[in-house]
C-alpha cells in the first residue's frame, strides 16, 4: 500500500477511541496502556490483518490501541485535544467532559 494512504482493511485509531473511553470508564475512569490493550483485545477479538504481528513485534491491533494514547496530541480530533481525556503515567484518565460525552452516546 502506498505511504500516506489509509488502509481501510484495518482498524484505525478513530474507530477505537470511544470503545477505549468506555473501557476506561468501566475501570473507574482511568487506565494504563497495557491494561487497555489487554481489555480491548478481549472485547474486540481482532483477526486477519489486525491480529498480524508487525515489524515492531506487536500485533497491529495492539499498536493501533497504543497509538490512541501516544499519537493523541498529533490528532486534532483525539480524545485529548477534544478535552475528553488527560494523560496519566502510561495511560489516560477521563475528564468530566469525557464522561458527559459517554453518557450521550446511544446504547
Amino acid at each position: 500500500m502506498p505511504r500516506g494512504r489509509i488502509n481501510y482493511d484495518r482498524l484505525q485509531q478513530g474507530d477505537l477511541a470511544v470503545l477505549a473511553m468506555q473501557i476506561a470508564k468501566e475501570q473507574g475512569g482511568s487506565i494504563q496502556t497495557t491494561d487497555l490493550k489487554r481489555l480491548m483485545v478481549q472485547k474486540f477479538k481482532p483477526r486477519g490483518n489486525d491480529a498480524a504481528v508487525n515489524a515492531n513485534h506487536q500485533k497491529n491491533f495492539e499498536q493501533v490501541v497504543g497509538n490512541l494514547i501516544s499519537n493523541g496530541p498529533k490528532m486534532k480530533s483525539s480524545m485529548f485535544n477534544l478535552g475528553y481525556a488527560d494523560y496519566i503515567d502510561d495511560g489516560f484518565s477521563l475528564t468530566k467532559a469525557g464522561l458527559a460525552f459517554l453518557r450521550n452516546i446511544p446504547a
